[in-house]
């Protein structure tokens, strides 16, 4: 995504744009902007709350456990508080609803605006940001938005703050982290779990140089295991586990092989959930919040 200056000066009755370049063409963005719809409300509202966009819309998330908070549990309570709507349920998109909103730009994941690209475009300008999953970081999506947005500094100052807390871990827990053999792990309702590399907590893991238990080599960048696997975990002394909803708890509970591994054991589980695994900046310092749990001692 690239951004420069308009050749002319626009209308005295339009607002003052620039020329930005993304994946999917190029936008005229507002040099001001004053209301922001994002559409999968997950890395999307992440980067717009930590550049505090004034947000106008966003979607239901209806997963969401209430009983587990998250980096965006606080802020989307607060949004809602002030009365900004919840436009649609989440992994649907209405048009018409964001339309009624009239916003002056819109933020989206890639593969989500993808095929609706044209009929968002007659709404607003529309700023795509990646995933973990195709293999965008959030850093790379905080540069590129802060670059459309002429939001160069504030770009790099979000950047700086994740990057002075996993020093800041890494210098105070380097013994621990030496020390210890630690695993990331997701759960599911049969009992299984998987270990993703690609996930905030697992990249987080790896930025502070965690030392990992022997499943992780396995996860290429993905590996799952059954319930009757879940044994490749028995090397890891702790864990930050995505156990998303009491359901996945208790199933987790139920199997002897996950209530005997030595983290479980020794009661070294920091629990998460799974709209943990991918997010922006916001979330990547939550995930950090958990690595400093993992190692802190007792």
């Amino acid at each position: 995504m690239s951004s420069c200056g308009s050749d002319t000066e626009p209308a005295a009755t339009n607002p003052a744009t620039h020329t930005v370049t993304t994946q999917f063409g190029t936008v005229e963005v507002p040099d001001r902007i004053e209301s922001v719809v994002v559409i999968d409300g997950r890395r999307d509202l992440d980067i717009a709350l930590a550049f505090d966009l004034p947000i106008a819309g966003m979607p239901v998330e209806t997963e969401a456990p209430p009983e587990i908070p998250g980096p965006l549990t606080e802020p989307t309570r607060m949004l809602l508080a002030d009365g900004v709507p919840e436009l649609y349920p989440r992994n649907t998109v209405d048009l018409e609803a964001i339309a009624r909103v009239d916003p002056d730009l819109i933020i989206g994941r890639d593969e989500v605006i993808e095929e609706i690209y044209d009929q968002l475009s007659h709404i607003a300008p529309v700023l795509p940001v990646g995933s973990t999953g195709t293999g965008v970081s959030w850093q790379q999506d905080v540069t590129t938005i802060g670059a459309a947005l002429n939001l160069q500094d504030e770009a790099r100052t979000i950047i700086d703050e994740y990057t002075t807390g996993v020093d800041q871990l890494t210098t105070q827990y380097a013994d621990a982290i030496a020390d210890t053999a630690v695993l990331p792990v997701s759960t599911s309702e049969q009992g299984g779990i998987s270990i993703g590399r690609d996930r905030v907590t697992s990249i987080a893991l790896e930025d502070v140089g965690a030392r990992f238990g022997s499943a992780w080599a396995a996860a290429t960048p993905e590996i799952e295991y059954g319930p009757e696997n879940v044994t490749a975990a028995s090397d890891a002394v702790a864990m930050i586990a995505a156990i998303t909803s009491e359901e996945d708890l208790q199933a987790m509970n139920a199997n002897p092989l996950w209530t005997g591994l030595p983290a479980v054991r020794s009661d070294r589980i920091v629990r998460t959930d799974k709209f943990t695994n991918d997010g922006g900046p916001l979330t990547a310092m939550w995930a950090l919040g958990l690595v400093e749990k993992l190692y802190a001692p007792s």
